[in-house]
């Protein structure tokens, strides 16, 4: 058997060359999808465990804020019930609803990130993430949230000549730039 029985001259010897160079093409595609996926389990373990670690330190917060008010009761029931001994428990609370907001953030953009680039995520039937740009929009619109929520925990402990005004007004700017983007992107 000759060379030119197994390679026939009609020019299919090129078309081999093409496959095998397509192959070693499909073949690094192939691999960097793979490793692709171990890169997306990095960032989404990455941010479970943040999400976890501020559900926690949350939980924590809000039983010494509530040990807190309860212990106040001990010495007077005057002090305890004192307006700003209210306030500051309100406004603690407030800022500890905001580190829950920001942990679900985390757990949105982890099962988020899982639902996009691994397989289908256990979110609830409300959150329904098919590109980034949902993922971006439910990041952006909790971020609103907890601005709401940070300016409502500063208005709650005011004190006369620290600025809210301006803090207020810092705030409403970033909600009305995060909402003119929105706009802008869903139109």
């Amino acid at each position: 058997m000759k060379n030119d029985d197994i390679n026939p001259p009609d020019g299919n010897n090129g078309s081999q060359n093409n496959c095998q160079e397509k192959g070693g093409v499909h073949s690094f595609i192939q691999s960097m999808a793979i490793g692709s996926k171990w890169l997306f389990s990095l960032a989404i373990i990455g941010t479970g465990i943040i999400s976890a670690v501020l559900f926690i330190y949350g939980f924590l917060l809000s039983l010494t804020g509530v040990w807190a008010a309860i212990s106040g009761f001990r010495f007077t029931m005057e002090t305890a019930l004192a307006m700003e001994t209210v306030q500051v428990f309100l406004a603690t609370s407030i800022e500890i609803i905001d580190i829950f907001l920001v942990a679900t953030v985390f757990y949105l953009i982890s099962m988020g990130l899982y639902e996009l680039f691994i397989a289908k995520a256990p979110l609830p039937g409300w959150v329904e993430i098919r590109t980034l740009d949902d993922l971006k929009t439910k990041l952006l619109g909790l971020i609103v949230i907890a601005l709401a929520v940070l300016f409502l925990g500063v208005a709650l402990t005011h004190i006369k000549g620290m600025g809210i005004l301006e803090f207020g007004a810092a705030v409403a700017i970033m909600i009305i730039a995060i909402s003119a983007y929105l706009w802008v992107k869903h139109e």
